[in-house]
């Protein structure tokens, strides 16, 4: 998605200051100016549940003070995820109160840290975990130390805004579903933030890919998104475009022929396109993370008799749940570390401006 686009034209309404973009960051307070730091910061707020671009407004929210286990974060910037917006529409599964600050995702510096804080000092960088549930749409955060992660200083900036969930889930995708080397994973909704995400890490580990995308209004710009997605990774690009006959060239035949995994995020005709792809008899899986079409599976009854494949679902809450009932969060932390690795190496890039589907 165009994620902070939609932050800067959401916050229009009655805003004469926009929340930081990807690109720039803003310059944390010293020290000692923040004991003397303002009890109060600018936010992006919504009072009642509704369309995110009718309800959100720049306000003036209160602070809590300090705790000894607690730190000041001041943001450096906050990117918009489906999610978030689901959450303000009252559309998502996690209940959230209301009057509310949205986003969930984000980077930002401790300026300040508690005596009993451990883990966070002044001046890291930080990324809120699944245990913060007050908004990062913000210019400053007070909150308890454990509900963020210090990540390394030389992720960019727009990168680290993005870390916790489009990333992460890639990952889950490709660890937890049996993806191998060699074979290869359909994946649509391929120029999102999982799907480039998907493609960029399943390059690493010498996964095949098959990405699927909407053709754009002209061929030209077609073309630039098919290649883009080429740069990233991708095998072969077909057009998902619903009621069109697939036709498959040698090439992808031969790909397809090792495929063993779909990564659904679309559903609808593009979730038949993808099951027509997988190969029978194989435990071949659609793994659906995603519901970005709002239509439902139709599944062809042949899919379960004739090809046996199972279908399943993933959320990346659920999973960080899993993880800090019974690792105590280490997979969480795991996995941060090795996503940080894949960007400073340039395996994984990041680029905000690639993210509408």
């Amino acid at each position: 998605r165009a994620r902070m686009a939609f932050v800067a034209r959401a916050l229009s309404r009655g805003a004469s200051r926009r929340l930081a973009s990807s690109s720039t960051s803003t310059t944390a307070p010293t020290p000692s100016s923040s004991r003397r730091a303002s009890s109060v910061t600018e936010a992006a707020t919504y009072a009642t549940r509704g369309p995110a671009h009718e309800v959100l407004e720049m306000t003036t929210v209160p602070l809590p003070p300090m705790g000894p286990g607690d730190v000041r974060v001041r943001m450096l910037a906050a990117p918009v995820n489906p999610s978030d917006v689901n959450i303000i529409e009252g559309k998502y599964p996690l209940p959230r109160a209301v009057p509310g600050v949205g986003g969930n995702e984000g980077v930002g510096e401790v300026v300040a840290a508690g005596a009993a804080c451990v883990g966070a000092r002044v001046g890291d960088r930080v990324v809120p975990n699944r245990s913060y549930v007050d908004g990062t749409w913000r210019r400053d955060i007070v909150s308890a130390c454990e509900n963020f992660d210090v990540i390394d200083r030389d992720v960019p900036v727009h990168a680290a805004a993005t870390l916790t969930v489009n990333p992460c889930t890639a990952l889950r995708l490709l660890e937890d579903y049996d993806a191998r080397e060699g074979e290869t994973v359909v994946i649509n909704a391929a120029t999102s933030g999982v799907g480039r995400a998907l493609l960029q890490i399943a390059r690493t580990r010498g996964i095949r890919t098959i990405a699927m995308c909407r053709p754009r209004e002209d061929a030209r710009e077609t073309e630039e998104v098919f290649e883009s997605l080429r740069a990233d990774g991708a095998d072969v690009v077909l057009p998902d475009v619903e009621g069109k006959i697939l036709r498959l060239d040698a090439r992808t035949r031969e790909l397809a022929s090792r495929a063993r995994v779909a990564y659904n995020a679309v559903g609808g005709y593009s979730a038949q396109t993808m099951l027509r792809l997988l190969q029978p008899n194989a435990g071949s899986r659609m793994v659906t993370y995603g519901g970005m079409s709002k239509q439902p599976l139709l599944v062809p009854t042949g899919a379960f008799i004739f090809k046996d494949i199972t279908l399943s679902g993933f959320w990346l809450t659920r999973w960080l749940e899993h993880d800090a009932t019974h690792n105590s969060s280490r997979g969480r932390r795991a996995m941060l570390d090795e996503i940080c690795a894949l960007i400073r190496s340039g395996a994984l890039v990041v680029d905000a401006a690639r993210f509408r589907d």
